[in-house]
């Protein structure tokens, strides 16, 4: 240690730095916890945006017809609702397929990727089902608080 350095005492009579190497490990998630983030935020990376769980539920059901998705989701655009069709056709989860008639037809469906996030769109339907009072309990509560502490 340098003359000009302090040595502070730590619990167990550790160094500071040993000390600070030991807290910042018990700060750290473990592996599995940050695997585990990263994989949900990939997932909800492929459903990021205002309609594409609108657009996977709609073919889920049988929509496949760009006029009949653009149908039945009022409030899109034409130009986003492409956009999101590409979108999760990149990700793999949607095929366009054209069909040579006159006029051209194009039909979107999922493909057995897209099928498989459906049964995470559902839980977390049901978990906002059976929860979402309680988000909005505790959002009321949180508002309340803020609103004491401001007087």
């Amino acid at each position: 240690m340098l003359a000009t350095e302090t040595h502070r005492e730590t619990p167990g009579g550790m160094s500071s730095a040993e000390w600070g190497e030991r807290t910042d490990h018990r700060r750290r998630l473990k592996t599995s916890d940050r695997l585990l983030i990263e994989r949900a935020t990939r997932g909800f990376e492929v459903l990021q945006g205002k309609w594409k769980v609108h657009l996977i539920v709609a073919m889920a059901r049988g929509i496949h017809r760009p006029s009949r998705l653009y149908a039945c989701l009022p409030g899109i655009s034409k130009k986003v609702m492409t956009d999101c069709l590409r979108g999760l056709e990149r990700d793999g989860l949607v095929t366009r397929q054209i069909y040579a008639q006159v006029p051209v037809r194009v039909e979107y469906s999922l493909t057995p990727l897209g099928w498989t996030i459906t049964d995470a769109i559902v839980a977390l339907s049901e978990w906002s089902k059976h929860h979402s009072g309680d988000v909005t309990r505790a959002r009321s509560e949180y508002g309340l608080r803020g609103m004491e502490t401001d007087e």
